[in-house]
């Protein structure tokens, strides 16, 4: 949990500038647009007279706070930063251009390029520090705030069954569904896929391999994904397609998007991430993403990762 010099110093900020700019990851997930959306909410509900921006990339048709500002607006702005533990990863070039960055994140700390770095390294996703901050202070909690918050936990948390939801995941879930999320509602928009996504899926754990010490990967190329039509978050749910396997103690996606190799990496019980920081990444200990050059790394990354399960204990044994 963040403390309560941290929860009053985000709201302090906020109540110093008229101009916020809310800036997410590249290619965002839910926790990402989750957290940045259900933030400028909470802004618009309990402080008056605030311009809110929210540049970059969104996964819906959600056209609440525009994405567009001009230079004047931005040096006067105070940046906050959601669920994005290094600048390069940013979706905004500009973020440093404001008049002060505030960072909000929940990821192992990898660099501190906000003039105010707030991390909760325990918190299972971005959306819980921003909900927690909200109870904290005794905000008002629209139901579009709650809405939004509560998918970006839901979807860090693997409907709150990876490690780190904690009883503090359960309260801020609690007054968001008392603030009025639509349970029903998220869990449809979630959870409910189409039929191509279905093909999708199917396809691609066809092409998973898998060593005999329990390492799995999918390669998905542009070849592969690109007759589906999808969007990078549509095409990375090939990576769940491996999770919930005994045989299976480490998986991970590698997909070329936009001429760059993006890794996602999972585990129940090694910590991945160390693994992740010597491939341009990071994240936490059991889910990481991290970048190849190109895909002859991939053979010298399933190696790093053998050298893990036999060097490393389980995280459960590390306790």
């Amino acid at each position: 949990m963040i403390s309560k010099k941290d929860a009053k110093l985000i709201s302090k900020k906020i109540s110093e500038y008229d101009n916020i700019v809310i800036v997410k990851h590249q290619l965002p997930d839910w926790d990402a647009q989750g957290s940045a959306m259900g933030l400028a909410h909470l802004i618009q509900e309990n402080w008056k007279n605030k311009n809110i921006f929210i540049p970059g990339a969104r996964l819906n048709d959600d056209q609440n706070f525009s994405q567009n500002f001009d230079q004047n607006t931005l040096s006067k702005a105070l940046i906050i930063t959601v669920d994005t533990g290094n600048s390069s990863r940013l979706d905004f070039d500009q973020w440093n251009q404001g008049a002060e960055v505030l960072k909000i994140d929940h990821h192992i700390p990898v660099e501190n390029y906000g003039n105010y770095n707030i991390v909760d390294v325990e918190a299972v996703a971005a959306a819980q520090v921003i909900g927690m901050w909200a109870i904290m202070m005794k905000l008002k909690i629209s139901k579009e705030a709650a809405e939004n918050i509560y998918t970006g936990i839901s979807t860090d948390s693997g409907r709150f069954l990876f490690d780190r939801t904690s009883p503090e995941t359960m309260e801020v879930a609690k007054t968001l569904l008392m603030a009025g999320a639509d349970l029903n509602k998220i869990n449809k928009f979630l959870y409910v896929g189409s039929l191509k996504q279905r093909q999708w899926t199917n396809y691609a754990f066809g092409k998973m391999q898998l060593t005999k010490s329990g390492i799995a990967h999918i390669i998905l190329e542009e070849k592969d994904y690109k007759k589906f039509a999808l969007s990078y978050d549509e095409v990375k749910s090939a990576l769940s397609t491996m999770a919930g396997l005994n045989e299976i103690k480490i998986w991970f996606t590698v997909i070329e998007w936009e001429g760059i190799y993006k890794v996602s990496l999972r585990s129940r019980d090694y910590d991945v991430n160390s693994v992740a920081i010597n491939y341009n990444g990071g994240g936490h200990k059991l889910a990481s993403g991290a970048k190849l050059k190109d895909l002859n790394e991939v053979k010298k990354l399933v190696a790093n990762l053998e050298k893990l399960l036999k060097t490393k204990k389980g995280i459960e044994n590390e306790k």
